[in-house]
């Protein structure tokens, strides 16, 4: 009996050891991305990083071996949680305005949120220059697919409703990640009510025109 309960008492500690290391990564990563926020990614150095993650940089190179990988960490994480927003089930709910008004409300939340913005910042810094970092995988293949399924179980089926969805989805990620951009100019987001208000109308003329025949949910 003791050795199954000593044998039995091995898996927490071990649980506990990987829960402790992976609370030092995400306090290291939140670290970087609201240093990107407040100053910029110049400013995410190593001495910046370790101030504010309360770490010494021998424990930041233990979790992620360098700068680059924690960069990388929070691209995979931007993507990450913005394929599990669009993946929601709640957004094939509804009839055709109510799950425009959902998808624009869901998409926006991640587009002015602080890892968006330093997903944002990483990027840009990195586009044009040699680098460790990965930058290949964050294709819109997958979204895109996520993006279509969104309608497609709502809309009748036919080559021109696939690119008439297409191009609307496409128009509405540009118009907010370019609104986003505002909030270095004017991080209070002026008229932010009124825009996507407007987006939404958009979205609805468009999808409900030109034989986007909306189908009632199964």
């Amino acid at each position: 009996m003791r050795e199954q309960t000593s044998g039995h008492r091995a898996k927490p500690t071990h649980s506990l050891q990987a829960q402790k290391a992976q609370a030092t990564r995400e306090r290291i990563i939140d670290a970087v991305i609201k240093i990107i926020n407040e100053s910029g990614l110049s400013a995410a150095s190593a001495s910046t990083i370790t101030s504010r993650a309360g770490i010494t940089w021998g424990a930041v190179q233990h979790h992620f071996g360098s700068k680059n990988d924690i960069l990388q960490a929070i691209l995979e994480l931007a993507y990450a949680v913005y394929l599990t927003r669009i993946n929601d089930p709640a957004l094939h709910r509804g009839d055709l305005a109510t799950r425009i008004d959902n998808y624009v409300d869901t998409i926006w939340a991640h587009y002015k949120s602080d890892l968006y913005f330093a997903f944002q910042e990483i990027l840009l810094a990195h586009r044009d220059r040699l680098t460790a970092l990965d930058l290949h995988s964050f294709r819109p293949v997958e979204a895109n697919a996520l993006h279509l399924e969104w309608l497609y179980d709502c809309c009748a089926h036919s080559e021109d409703n696939e690119y008439k969805i297409s191009q609307t989805i496409r128009f509405a990620h540009r118009f907010m990640a370019g609104f986003a951009v505002d909030r270095t100019l004017e991080p209070k987001m002026p008229f932010e009510r009124e825009h996507l208000a407007t987006l939404k109308g958009f979205l609805n003329t468009q999808l409900a025109a030109d034989n986007l025949v909306f189908q009632a949910p199964h």
